[in-house]
């Protein structure tokens, strides 16, 4: 069994447009000054059933914020949400153990909650619709680097408005010292239709319309019979109808036998 629970921090000011470009959050013209801001937490769990079949499952929590400061007559913004947006569950099934090990990891994300109808300038916390994944891993062991690599891929397609879209990984880690440890991650989405709506309607790569690329480097301390804690710092460095924005993460995990 695998249970990892984490707290995360998100805040932005500027947005990628429908073409790519970076701009202001909120039009300068009309606001002094805007931003996004978004707390919460996430649980992620595997549970192994057999050598054949790992089920996996994630579930977070957040709260949103949009606030501006209007120029003029131009009313200010002040939107919030709060809730559970929806919950994710899959499995890993093995195609391939050997030094290479390669998996296909079905999914299906159910919508739990959405922005109600009172508050127009709440961000939603998700796309309010299902979505089917289906995605292939790759991963295999670096011993020279007393490391690892994985790569993954796949396509989701939702059942509502927002388009499909193709989405992608890979990380890289390694135990240099200890109980150190350290890791890149770069994670990618690209959108069958980026025009949607902007960003300060939906801001996170799950809404679809989007596309995103972002990066994020983590320091991690292993300790005890399987516990870590680590640090995780993540930047979106381009994409399309997307927060431009910053993200950091703090998180505990576990890894061990789960004992009836």
């Amino acid at each position: 069994m695998y249970a990892k629970a984490s707290l995360f921090g998100v805040r932005g000011d500027q947005e990628f447009d429908d073409g790519g470009d970076l701009r202001p959050l909120f039009d300068p013209a009309f606001y002094e000054r805007g931003r996004y801001l978004e707390f919460g937490g996430s649980f992620y769990g595997e549970v192994g059933l057999g050598r054949d079949v790992t089920l996996v499952g994630d579930m977070p929590i957040k709260f949103a914020e949009t606030e501006a400061i209007g120029r003029g007559n131009v009313g200010d913004v002040a939107g919030r949400g709060f809730g559970i947006p929806e919950v994710r569950v899959g499995a890993r099934l093995p195609l391939v153990r050997r030094r290479l090990a390669v998996a296909m990891e079905p999914s299906v994300t159910i919508p739990l909650v959405g922005v109600g109808v009172s508050d127009p300038d709440a961000p939603r916390l998700g796309s309010g619709t299902a979505a089917f994944a289906a995605a292939i891993a790759v991963g295999t062991a670096v011993p020279a680097l007393k490391g690892y690599v994985q790569a993954g891929g796949g396509y989701r397609t939702r059942s509502g408005k927002p388009p499909d879209d193709w989405f992608w990984d890979a990380e890289a880690g390694t135990a240099p010292w200890g109980g150190l440890r350290l890791r890149v991650r770069y994670d990618g989405v690209d959108a069958a239709d980026v025009s949607g709506p902007s960003s300060t309607i939906a801001l996170s790569t799950q809404m679809g319309g989007q596309d995103a690329h972002r990066i994020a480097p983590t320091l991690a301390i292993a300790f005890g019979a399987g516990h870590e804690v680590s640090v995780s710092w993540r930047r979106t460095f381009a994409g399309r109808n997307s927060l431009g924005g910053r993200e950091w993460e703090l998180a505990y995990a576990w890894l061990g036998l789960l004992k009836p």
